[in-house]
């Protein structure tokens, strides 16, 4: 059986660190030692991972723990914490998320079957409102949408040889954001083969309400721009509201000029209807509770990608 290192990286990660660490000890395969990076929590966080850490050393277990202080980004502490590992394969997986107990085990065995140097998992989501489950196929992939040849790994769900991390140069310590699908990105233009296994489940907690949904998909645009990241979606986006913006002019100049009133209170009514109906019609199966809140959540979407890639290009500047 292959030695692995898991690690995290936490920043105030309080209300979720432990439910994250029991996961860990439930695991059917015991990663070799955990390393745990902290970013300069000023919560309960590190508090909690010592307390765990007692309770180990008490009930002699054979998970050896490491917890470091380093401030910086998520990259930065990532490669950290790979560079203190003891073992040549690391797993890693983030705060705010819990494991299946067979998530490593299935890492494992896909690797040993394909024969790969990096196995990425799959993620879910445990939502606990209409809200959070709205939010969930905005952020993640679902299942029925997954392309096993071409899935690329985040770290949420990954695994990967300490040779293969050193080979691409690690984790790009530039971006706060995203810096796991550069990281992929790197991988799959290096033309390094990835594994990948449906059954290696981690569980994300969606974001709870409005503002902090907002705030991630901003994140998420404004670092992929930074990073050199193009997704075509992002034309698209930007497409519908220029399109959306001209027929606004152009219903205005109709009706100052004409008098006509079937371009403002016809067609932009009639395309906005369209669009709220599609936002819901694409995403209806999976969201059989907040359904009503996808409009909502499409509109914001949109707002934050806009907004977050054209800071992401003032960053780049």
């Amino acid at each position: 059986m292959k030695k692995v290192s898991l690690i995290v990286t936490i920043l105030n990660e309080e209300k979720t660190i432990s439910s994250l660490l029991d996961s860990v000890l439930t695991q059917k395969t015991i990663p070799d030692e955990l390393i745990i990076v902290d970013g300069g929590s000023d919560d309960a966080s590190v508090h909690l991972i010592k307390k765990f850490i007692k309770t180990l050393v008490a009930k002699k277990s054979k998970l050896s723990v490491k917890i470091f202080i380093k401030k910086g980004n998520r990259s930065a502490g990532r490669n950290f914490a790979i560079s203190k590992a003891s073992f040549p394969w690391i797993a890693v997986t983030d705060a705010g998320c819990t494991l299946d107990s067979e998530w490593l085990q299935e890492l494992l065995k896909t690797q040993k079957r394909q024969g790969t140097e990096v196995v990425a998992g799959y993620y879910s989501a445990k939502p606990k409102t209409a809200f959070e489950e709205a939010v969930v196929p905005y952020v993640l992939v679902m299942s029925d949408r997954v392309d096993e040849k071409n899935f690329l790994p985040a770290t949420r769900s990954v695994i990967f040889s300490k040779d293969i991390w050193k080979k691409i140069g690690g984790f790009n310590e530039a971006l706060s954001d995203n810096e796991d699908y550069d990281f992929a990105r790197r991988l799959k233009l290096a033309g390094i083969k990835i594994g990948f296994s449906m059954k290696a489940i981690v569980f994300w907690q969606p974001c709870s309400n409005l503002k902090s949904f907002y705030k991630m998909i901003f994140r998420f645009a404004r670092g992929d721009i930074y990073a050199g990241i193009i997704r075509p979606k992002v034309f698209l986006i930007f497409l519908r509201y220029l399109i959306g913006i001209s027929v606004l002019i152009w219903g205005s100049v109709e009706l100052k000029s004409t008098g006509s009133l079937w371009i403002m209170f016809g067609i932009i009514p009639l395309i906005l209807m369209l669009y709220i109906l599609w936002s819901i019609y694409k995403n209806y199966r999976y969201v059989p509770r907040g359904w009503h809140l996808l409009p909502l959540l499409q509109i914001t979407s949109d707002l934050a990608v806009m907004i977050g890639s054209i800071s992401g290009l003032i960053n780049r500047l």
